[in-house]
């Protein structure tokens, strides 16, 4: 029995591809969910799994062969959420390489976005890049499936688009409307999907997959409106405001701007196979659009995904900071808490005690924040302190802040998970969360500033 892992296996895609592989009886699967959820299917085993934590990821993937990776995180991962959805994901993908090489897992199976060839990518296909090369990066061998829209019932893009034809009589389109793509069905993204995993000859390789139609996105409106019998009318007006068009889709649509904004950004870039990217196997993306459309547009089956609502007052931070050459992340947390009484002057203090790094007021007796540092769960490139104690802190869970070192060295991120604050919530988000941001934005340049100042020299021991 071949155990394969599915991240992401709450989504559209993901719960299509659970049915298509149960299809194979010699295959076990480990579908990972942020909800509890169960299955009747002995050969399907939902886990719980916060993806951001390295420690979840570790236990869900034991036993492990293989593993799709099928993850965003456009959308808000806590109560408060600080940072960016790229780096977000950058450090989910990393958590996910870390725990692979640690369980040996011989294949990842990655469902990326079509990268144009251009050099001015938007943010969202940066980060499917950037995950994709973290994954390639890993040792492990990555297969990369790079798509473009995807049209299936409940696809959040596709949603939207299906949304915008119900909703407007009269559509004023903007010019990224005119942009080419090549729309995939999703009965065709399984069929790719399937095959990853069964042919090695495929395995290891980079794959723009679309399907064999190419149509604007006007056109492709048209053709969904004209599949439902609605009629449309599309007016084109080249002077709108890519901002104001964001803004315009996620209010019509209802869907949330952290989903929408980016999405956007990228239509401007055309979505074609390039040749030397092509998938071996046509047969496998042969749907034509018509009979996309029709099979979407019609589907009555509910949601798999009904939304993530995260714990109350819970924080997650994540900024990525330049690593000076010759760092580590030891170095990175040492010189963490030997800047930061600096910053503030004789306001805030560190004092280190064995494991303990203990944050205070003016006086030794007024602690506003103790971490402690876990010595097993660390190493040079990754510093992780739990989160023990301190007037500022409420009853901690999981509370971490970790310092990890990321593609190729080139970056240290900085995260604070699951952080439970003691003050009013209100009160927090306007005081301790704002003076945390900035405080790290500066950290921030000062790194920046030694690397252009300071020669590379051996880093300390945080113990």
């Amino acid at each position: 029995m071949k155990k394969i892992l599915i991240a992401g296996a709450s989504g559209f895609i993901g719960h299509a591809l659970i049915e298509r592989l149960l299809a194979h009886p010699e295959i076990e699967i480990v579908a990972l969910s942020r909800k509890v959820k169960t299955s009747a299917n002995p050969r399907l085993i939902w886990k719980q799994c916060d993806l951001f934590s390295l420690k979840d990821i570790q236990l869900a993937m034991a036993g492990c062969d293989e593993a799709y990776y099928l993850v965003h995180s456009m959308l808000p991962s806590a109560s408060l959420s600080q940072g960016t959805f790229y780096d977000f994901d950058l450090i989910m993908a990393d958590n996910f390489v870390r725990a692979g090489r640690e369980h040996n897992l011989k294949h990842i199976i990655y469902l990326g976005g079509m990268i144009p060839p251009f050099t001015e990518l938007s943010w969202h296909l940066r980060s499917r890049l950037e995950v994709e090369t973290t994954l390639k990066n890993s040792g492990i061998r990555t297969t990369a499936l790079r798509a473009g829209l995807i049209i299936g019932p409940h696809g959040s893009s596709f949603t939207i688009l299906q949304r915008l034809i119900e909703r407007l009589p009269i559509m004023i389109c903007p010019a990224w409307t005119k942009t080419l793509s090549q729309p995939t069905a999703l009965k065709d993204i399984l069929n790719v999907l399937e095959r990853s995993h069964l042919d090695e000859k495929v395995q290891g390789g980079v794959y723009d997959i679309g399907g064999r139609d190419v149509i604007t996105y006007q056109g492709l409106i048209q053709k969904a409106a004209k599949t439902i019998r609605k009629n449309r009318t599309i007016l084109t007006l080249n002077v709108i405001p890519l901002f104001f068009s964001r803004f315009w889709v996620s209010l019509v649509t209802g869907m949330p701007k952290n989903l929408v904004y980016p999405l956007v950004l990228s239509l401007r870039h055309e979505m074609l196979v390039d040749p030397k990217h092509a998938w071996p196997y046509p047969e496998d993306l042969s749907t034509g659009l018509d009979e996309t459309l029709t099979a979407a547009l019609t589907d009555v089956t509910p949601a798999s995904f009904t939304g993530y609502h995260p714990p109350e007052r819970d924080v997650r931070s994540i900024q990525r900071l330049v690593l000076p050459p010759g760092r580590d992340a030891i170095w990175v947390a040492q010189e963490y808490f030997n800047w930061l009484p600096q910053f503030f002057s004789t306001l805030i203090k560190v004092k280190i005690e064995g494991d303990l790094c203990i944050f205070y007021f003016f006086h030794e007796d007024l602690q506003i924040l103790i971490l402690k540092h876990s010595v097993e769960r660390s190493s040079p490139d990754r510093q992780l302190l739990y989160v023990v104690g301190g007037l500022l802190s409420g009853k901690q869970d999981r509370g971490r802040l970790e310092f990890r070192v990321v593609l190729d060295r080139k970056y240290v991120m900085a995260a604070l998970h699951e952080f439970r604050p003691s003050l009013p919530w209100w009160i927090y988000k306007f005081t301790q969360a704002l003076v945390h941001l900035v405080v790290m934005r500066a950290y921030g340049e000062h790194l920046k500033w030694h690397v252009i100042k300071s020669p590379p020299q051996a880093a300390p021991t945080l113990t």
